[in-house]
């Protein structure tokens, strides 16, 4: 058994000496670390759940000050999520992080 260090998270893991990769659930305590943004775009699934997005076409026009004089002079208010990325055009889901090891015989 070999203790590594996850490159994304900076915590510690244990593999097998001949771990040829393996896949690490980020879970640092840290929100920001531990989470990724994925863009939407559309009905999805994956390892977190499935979802669905009704109106695709105009979730990127979510500006709080569309239709005002501040949105005509540039001004824009969106809700971000804590990566700072627009929270309606992206979700959050969990990272796993893919390690490639250096162990292993496998030809």
């Amino acid at each position: 058994m070999v203790i590594k260090i996850c490159p994304h998270c900076n915590r510690r893991y244990i593999v097998e000496n001949a771990t040829v990769d393996f896949i690490h659930n980020c879970n640092s305590g840290n929100d920001v670390v531990d989470n990724e943004d994925v863009l939407k775009v559309g009905d999805w699934t994956d390892y977190t759940g499935s979802g669905e997005e009704t109106n695709v076409l105009l979730q990127g026009a979510t500006n709080k000050l569309w239709g005002t004089r501040a949105g005509l002079e540039g001004g824009d208010e969106q809700e971000l999520t804590k990566r700072g990325v627009s929270s309606e055009t992206h979700r959050t889901r969990k990272h796993l992080e893919f390690i490639k090891t250096k162990g292993g015989n496998i030809k």
